[in-house]
Parts: C-alpha cells; structure tokens; sequence
C-alpha cells in the first residue's frame, strides 16, 4: 500500500510547504487531518496512473480548465465532500467513484476533440451548480442521481469510450 499523497483523497495545502491533508479523513470537529509523508490509511485509494492530472477529470476540466475557477473552488469542495462522506458511504459509492476515474479522462479527451467544448462543458456546468443546490439542501440522493444522469449521458455521448 502506498501513502496518503498516493492517495486519490491527498491533498497539498497550498501555501505550506510540504503539508498534506486527506479528504476523507476527519477529526471530531469536522476538520481534514494533516497526513505525513508514511501516512496511510483503511480508505487509501491510489492514484490513477502516470499522466493522469487533475484535468483528466471532467468536472474538474469544467470548472477549472474551462472557466477558469480555482482547483479548490466552492463547486468543486462541496463535491469532492459529497464523494468522500456521501458517496462512498452509499450501495455501490464505490464502484461509482472507480467507474469514474476510469471513464472520466475518456470524456475529456472526447469533449476537447469533439468542437463542442463549449456545449459540453456548460452542460456539465449546469449540472454541477444543481448538485452543489442539492446537496446545500441536504437532497443528497436526488444530487447522486443527477450526477449519474450526466455520467450516462455523456459517456453514450461519447460511445464507444
């Protein structure tokens, strides 16, 4: 097993040097915990290969590639919150987020070639700032179905991907 910073759900505190957090993990206050470098835990999840970024992400492509937001802006926290202690937590919250990660960087390489950047990207947009609406309104179900909707959509968007 690897280290947090292997982790899927390690983070850099920007501005720290050298100081990581985990997603996941949370103190009793609510609080991510600060990992060290040998850090690792039960929910450890490694990253995607090498050459994978960030970007390979389609949300993350929408919100920061594209329009040009933060890494972590207010969309993509509330997000990365909801796959961390929703998510995961949920029937198959895990084959979801796997599934994800594995067609995730094939919708971006699809949406980039497709000409239609800008259709794509407001529609993932759009579904994203309902979801963050939801799940402000603790309607957490309804914001895992509409995220699953969009996955669908784009991926027989996309077929073969």
């Amino acid at each position: 097993m690897g280290t947090c910073r292997d982790c899927v759900y390690g983070k850099k505190q920007e501005g720290i040097l050298g100081s990581w957090y985990c997603t996941f993990t949370t103190d009793r206050h609510g609080y991510f915990i600060n990992v060290s470098a040998s850090h690792s835990c039960d929910h450890f999840e490694e990253r995607p290969s090498v050459g994978k970024t960030n970007s390979d992400c389609f949300l993350t492509s929408a919100m920061v590639d594209y329009y040009g937001k933060a890494d972590d802006c207010e969309e993509l926290t509330v997000l990365r919150s909801f796959r961390d202690s929703y998510m995961r937590k949920s029937a198959d919250g895990d084959k979801l987020i796997k599934e994800y990660y594995e067609v995730a960087p094939k919708i971006v390489e699809c949406i980039n070639a497709s000409g239609k950047k800008e259709k794509y990207y407001q529609y993932i947009s759009e579904v994203v700032d309902k979801c963050v609406k939801l799940i402000a309104l603790q309607e957490n179900e309804r914001a895992l179905t509409e995220y699953k909707f969009m996955v669908e959509n784009l991926s027989k968007e996309f077929e073969p991907l």
